[in-house]
């Protein structure tokens, strides 16, 4: 399974990174949180199914 830590800013969604294992995808997503520091961006962990760019959210977090 793929797996991308995304932040998203409301204008654009940048893929940080993929992973193959969770638990480094969500170490990541980890240290974007604590890393962060402006407002009303989301980053979210999403699991790839398919070959067009189709996802599943696993867990986000909001900065407002």
């Amino acid at each position: 399974m793929l797996y991308q830590v995304r932040v998203d800013d409301e204008e654009t969604s940048i893929v940080i990174e993929s992973f193959d294992d969770l638990g480094q995808a969500i170490d990541c997503y980890v240290l974007q949180i604590l890393a962060l520091n402006q407002p009303f961006v989301d980053i979210q962990i999403v699991q790839m199914i398919g070959d067009d760019d189709e996802c599943v959210p696993i867990t986000s977090h909001s900065f407002t």
